[in-house]
């Protein structure tokens, strides 16, 4: 049984890579009933983006016996409960709900975590859905507001990985990782039959062990990460390598970018940062889980996934308004100077801030003048692997464009840190000229600013975990706003009201 939850966790970010073909299925296909799809619609994408993920939980998940006795025997690296893990990892907490009929509820599993339970031995799963990254509870002055699709600021996603490579690497006894998840499965009134749980908890210690030694580079490679970021192209590199049985090299230097916000992909073609991958939705959205495990066989079982998946992401949900009252002189002013200057690359806009014209294109390295780090991270080994028509079967089409690409601005105000590494706080950074910005220390559990429009920040070096100091060269970049000089602010009176 291969346990692959962290490497789901990466794909659900929906960051465009290649639809990869997985070696020939080993163990038999688990299939909730929960994962059938009648006909496509956006509330069955719903169900997948927001609770069940894609699903194959003999490939994506970790059956939930098992992870509760980690919290026993690996307090350090995890956490002793699902409470201390989200703190841990910035995952958004659920507090339990004993009177739930809802196991996620009734557990208190952060948000993206979810428990589909196996039919062929009963025994339930824990799977991640597209949420775990994909969704942020902001809090301002006078309110706060859990916004499905915003991106997760502070989830550390590859220190979650080092956590599991770690146990991974230590030898962990059998009998007493049994011992503990036939109390923990007890303790919580959830089915572990005897005639499974050995044989599930050997084959979970040696899918650990092996996808730790598997992983060692790249975990050695993004251990300083910040929070909210991540490094997608590292991530694939050795997937591709396994797959195209050819050397894929890493880049020099890791290709960190922000966990994306999800609400500008109705109009995008690609829906990365660079515009690397090209391909329908539909594929785009399910690609990058076959990358993490999810086998070929239960895509074909399961052929409405991706279509359902792509209803539900062309249709975002309204979101919470800029809670303060809008200068609408200024921001009129502003909307006229946006499109002036700015709406050939970020679009044009409704008057309920939803993108009415927008065409994708990607701004060079030269032009933009931001951090290359995550445009340059794909290198010539990697784009030949990912245009492996053996692997991709021509589904995708990957090309390293050497820049970024303009993100849709509607609901921008709630979206800080902003860039495609997350490097600016606030919009009041970015109408900052590049040689006058101060290295900051962001605050990601304070109060959203709404005066500088972005992340409470401060000048002192970063005190904890929950806070992220970036290097001066990351702020460097994107002047334009900037440009406008004393009309910066009319714009970004008017971006609030996207």
């Amino acid at each position: 049984m291969r346990w692959l939850v962290l490497a789901l966790v990466i794909a659900c970010q929906h960051q465009t890579e290649p639809v990869i073909v997985p070696p020939a299925a080993t163990v038999p296909m688990s299939d909730p009933f929960e994962y059938a799809i009648d006909h496509v619609s956006s509330d069955a994408g719903e169900a997948i983006f927001t609770k069940t993920g894609i699903g194959d939980p003999y490939r994506t998940g970790m059956p939930y016996p098992v992870f509760l006795a980690l919290f026993k025997m690996f307090p350090q690296q995890l956490g002793r409960d699902w409470d201390e893990l989200a703190d841990r990892f910035g995952f958004v907490k659920r507090e339990p709900d004993p009177a739930s009929s809802d196991p996620d509820r009734r557990e208190g599993l952060p948000l993206g975590m979810h428990l589909t339970v196996d039919p062929i031995t009963g025994v339930p799963f824990v799977v991640t859905s597209c949420v775990l990254c994909h969704a942020e509870k902001v809090r301002w002055s006078g309110g706060e507001a859990t916004v499905i699709g915003l991106a997760n600021k502070r989830i550390r996603i590859h220190a979650y990985d080092a956590a599991f490579t770690e146990i991974g690497t230590t030898h962990t006894s059998v009998p007493t990782l049994a011992k503990y998840a036939a109390v923990a499965a007890e303790a919580h009134h959830v089915k572990w039959p005897d005639a499974y749980a050995q044989p599930i908890v050997a084959a979970t210690v040696d899918a650990m062990a092996k996808r730790a030694a598997a992983r060692s580079e790249l975990v050695a490679r993004t251990h300083n990460g910040a929070a909210g970021r991540v490094a997608v192209i590292d991530s694939f590199v050795g997937v591709l390598g396994e797959l195209s049985r050819h050397s894929v090299q890493f880049s020099p230097t890791v290709g960190w970018s922000k966990v994306p916000d999800v609400i500008g992909f109705p109009v995008r073609t690609t829906l990365s940062w660079d515009g690397s991958a090209e391909g329908s939705m539909d594929v785009l959205a399910v690609e990058a889980d076959v990358a993490a495990g999810v086998r070929i066989e239960w895509l074909n079982a399961h052929p409405m996934q991706g279509a359902a998946l792509g209803a539900y992401l062309r249709q975002p949900a309204p979101r919470p308004p800029f809670p303060r009252p809008i200068d609408h002189a200024l921001a009129d002013r502003g909307k006229q100077l946006f499109e002036d200057q700015c709406a050939h690359c970020h679009g044009h806009y409704g008057p309920d801030g939803r993108v009415i014209a927008y065409t994708e294109q990607v701004v060079p390295l030269e032009d933009i003048g931001t951090d290359p780090g995550r445009a340059m991270a794909a290198t010539e080994s990697f784009e030949r692997a990912a245009n492996d028509h053996d692997i991709t079967h021509g589904y995708t089409k990957f090309r390293r464009t050497g820049g970024y690409v303009p993100p849709v601005l509607t609901n921008v105000w709630m979206r800080a840190p902003y860039g495609h590494a997350g490097q600016w706080a606030s919009l009041a950074v970015i109408a900052t000229p590049p040689a006058r910005r101060q290295t900051l220390t962001m605050d990601l559990e304070a109060l959203y600013d709404l005066d500088e429009v972005g992340v409470a920040t401060a000048t002192t070096p970063p005190q904890d975990e929950d806070q992220t100091h970036d290097d001066p060269a990351l702020l460097a970049g994107h002047p334009f706003l900037a440009d406008l000089g004393a009309d910066a602010p009319a714009v970004i009176e008017y971006l609030k009201t996207l």
